[in-house]
């Protein structure tokens, strides 16, 4: 189906909406006349983004919902009137949280709160939102994974932990969706160039950024309209580029030669005791 059609008129839910690809891709599909609501946390950087989303497509239809998707009783309280009101047609499960570092230094908070954003924020919002895509028997959910959640590298193991968990979950999903007319996607980006990238340049070990330099960092105007097209397309999984796509085709069928790439980066970086196997 052509994208702009998939879209129009159509009811799109997005979270970390207020910037990066969330943003890119609400831009997008508002431009294709879809009404879109912005989640996020933190309502002044949701307002910004909507006056920019409406300065850009004077005509669409922008709401904002401040909400902590890592909390699942307020996103039942939160949806329930929302819902009610109208019907959620594309849900987009983009927010995440990351903190690189070594296992070793990272504190246990840290793998506890990826997982609650990245994984349980997911599985909040599908708990809310399904219930009626399967009563009428159609909706779209595409939950953003990484590239990480199919390769996991030095200084990402509470991140890839839970974008693996992701993946899995969005595998399981799509079986228990599809006899009933729903539609689920996962999109595996590389590094984007988004603030949240930036944050993570912060705080990013050596070998990790010797590694990520393996992998082209997209716009994130490219990853949303890979996301959009592959939803009207009816893809399962989203690659934004052929070098994600390769690099995830590579772990599937020689993932010793990937360690190999990877560990060989980490040696130029200086990692203590880095081997391959």
């Amino acid at each position: 189906m052509d994208t702009r059609t998939y879209f129009q008129g159509k009811s799109v839910l997005i979270t970390g909406g207020s910037s990066g690809i969330g943003l890119s891709f609400a831009r997008l599909v508002a431009g294709y006349g879809a009404e879109v609501t912005l989640v996020a946390r933190r309502r002044p950087l949701l307002e910004e983004a909507a006056v920019s989303i409406r300065r850009e497509h004077p005509s669409a239809s922008v709401d904002v919902l401040e909400l902590d998707i890592s909390r699942a009783d307020d996103v039942a309280r939160v949806m329930e009137p929302i819902l009610a009101a109208r019907p959620v047609d594309h849900l987009i499960n983009n927010a995440g949280a990351v903190m690189p570092g070594r296992f070793l230094e990272l504190p246990l908070e840290e793998f506890r709160g990826m997982m609650d954003v990245n994984f349980f924020g997911a599985v909040h919002l599908c708990k809310a939102v399904l219930p009626a895509m399967v009563a009428r028997g159609s909706g779209h959910v595409l939950n953003v994974s990484s590239l990480a959640g199919v390769i996991g590298i030095y200084g990402y193991t509470p991140y890839a932990a839970s974008k693996f968990a992701l993946i899995g979950f969005s595998q399981a999903l799509r079986a228990e969706m599809w006899p009933h007319g729903v539609r689920v996607s996962v999109c595996m980006p590389p590094d984007t160039d988004t603030p949240q990238l930036a944050f993570e340049n912060r705080y990013k070990p050596a070998e990790t950024k010797a590694i990520a330099g393996n992998v082209k960092t997209l716009e994130p105007d490219a990853v949303a309209r890979s996301m959009a097209d592959g939803m009207a397309r009816g893809r399962f999984e989203i690659y934004p580029d052929v070098g994600s796509r390769v690099s995830a085709m590579a772990q599937g069928v020689i993932p010793g030669v990937v360690r190999w790439v990877c560990d060989s980066a980490q040696r130029k970086a200086g990692a203590p005791g880095a081997g391959g196997g």
